[in-house]
């Protein structure tokens, strides 16, 4: 018998091993890929997170906030504080974080990918407190006024103003506790970015204006601007004010209450707006010509001391570093209110009413049929020419129907030259204003003068005239 001769073990081939080393690697670069793929679907669908902005940002993905024109402004809702409250109020915790994502996802894009109708607030808020902006902030220049709402104390209102950091001081200078902000459907807007519930219950809402205009105040000196932030610090995340700087608003606010009846001014401050800015009309979804407003925004008292913003963060940073300063930038003790801002809640609320943003609200009026000589149109010829004509002037005539009023301004449509053209006037200081709803016809006695013409990108012609005859 013979006996089997053990058999070699074969060894791998080189080959071999070469293809399995290429499977790994073509595996992994496959995964790569997807994560990649996978990846910018994500920092491009949520902008509102840091990294995603940033790297937006870094490789000139997404523009800066832009001051929109009211011509092409967002369309919107404008919601009072009980319909903000019945929106916002019943959702939990998770639902409330979402959409307030969704919100400020929007603004960063300028609602330039969406359909969604911009929440705006209307109505009427009592300023609690302002703070400083700063580099640790979503917003870094500015400030931010903490309002309560005179319809719902249930709701209240961070109301961001940014601006170049020279205007800092004017914006504290003219801010005041106790002011009452009127936002209205009339010049110009302030959108919801942000939502959240309080510990006690309250809804707090972060919101901005998307017009960046020049204001004065009737009680203080100068004026203070507005404009876009350039760059904003979205790893900070909203809101702006953490819960140690609301509860010093608070305590500040309910001191100067108690207090505010001592002092009567015989003269109420007013805030005026004093540049015309290149905005207007926002349409809500059940009306094509409402024009919004952000109608106010907050004044203080020079010796009002006002504190540094603190960004919130799940921890609830504590208030040590929202240093309240006076007008000087004298820091008080940190995260305790100064004797002086406890003591300076004495002083009588003032009330806002911003006017309508004109270059002037004085010119000479004439007489019925001596006006200057001039070009005389009716809608659909001024919709097509330009507001120059014989003399100079251009006159407009034709049957008028007011879809939206305020203070030295109304919004008109005619009877002639199309849905997509409206007229906006402008009407001198002491001029009777039209009322909403209200019909009336313009001729060749009592035309308005056409001071301008304008496209918008959608196709809307606005025609802007102003009153220059005598009733």
């Amino acid at each position: 018998m013979f006996k089997a001769l053990p058999q070699k073990r074969r060894r791998p081939s080189a080959d071999a091993d070469g293809l399995f080393g290429w499977t790994i690697f073509i595996v992994i670069l496959a995964l790569f890929a997807v994560f990649c793929w996978v990846g910018s679907f994500y920092v491009f669908g949520h902008p509102e997170k840091g990294l995603s902005y940033s790297l937006l940002k870094k490789f000139g993905k997404i523009d800066a906030p832009k001051r929109f024109k009211l011509t092409s402004a967002p369309r919107g809702k404008f919601l009072t504080a009980n319909e903000l409250h019945t929106r916002f109020e019943p959702m939990a915790k998770g639902a409330l974080k979402a959409e307030s994502d969704r919100l400020l996802r929007n603004y960063l894009r300028n609602y330039s990918q969406t359909r969604d109708q911009v929440p705006y607030v209307i109505g009427e808020y009592k300023v609690m407190g302002v703070f400083r902006l700063t580099s640790e902030n979503f917003f870094p220049t500015g400030v931010v006024a903490l309002a309560e709402s005179v319809e719902n104390p249930s709701v209240l209102l961070e109301l961001v103003f940014p601006s170049a950091p020279e205007n800092t001081q004017d914006l504290e200078r003219m801010l005041q506790t106790g002011l009452d902000l009127k936002l209205v459907k009339t010049l110009d807007l302030t959108a919801v970015v942000s939502a959240r519930k309080l510990p006690d219950g309250r809804l707090s809402l972060t919101a901005v204006p998307l017009l960046y205009g020049n204001y004065t105040s009737s009680n203080a000196s100068g004026t203070f601007s507005l404009e876009p932030p350039e760059n904003l610090n979205v790893a900070a995340g909203l809101p702006v004010l953490n819960q140690a700087a609301v509860d010093a608003a608070d305590k500040n606010f309910r001191a100067y209450a108690q207090r505010a009846g001592l002092i009567r001014k015989e003269t109420p401050a007013v805030l005026m707006r004093v540049q015309q800015t290149e905005a207007a009309e926002a349409s809500a979804p059940n009306s094509d010509d409402t024009a919004s407003a952000m109608r106010a925004v907050p004044v203080n008292e020079a010796t009002v001391p006002v504190a540094k913003a603190i960004a919130v963060t799940d921890e609830d940073i504590p208030v040590a570093k929202a240093i309240p300063v006076t007008a000087e930038d004298k820091a008080a003790p940190a995260g305790t209110p100064s004797a002086e801002l406890q003591t300076n809640a004495v002083a009588a609320p003032a009330t806002v009413a911003a006017t309508a943003a004109v270059p002037a609200k004085q010119w000479t009026l004439h007489n019925p049929g001596q006006m200057p000589r001039g070009r005389l149109v009716d809608m659909e010829g001024a919709r097509n020419q330009p507001a120059s004509g014989e003399g100079g002037k251009t006159y407009l005539r034709g049957d008028f129907k007011v879809t939206a009023s305020g203070p030295g301004r109304a919004v008109l449509r005619g009877s002639s030259g199309g849905r997509n053209a409206r007229v906006i006037v402008d009407f001198p200081d002491g001029a009777a204003v039209p009322a909403e709803g209200e019909a009336f016809s313009r001729d060749n006695q009592r035309p308005f003068e056409i001071t301008s013409v304008e496209e918008g990108d959608d196709g809307q012609v606005n025609i802007y005239v102003r009153e220059v005859t005598r009733p």
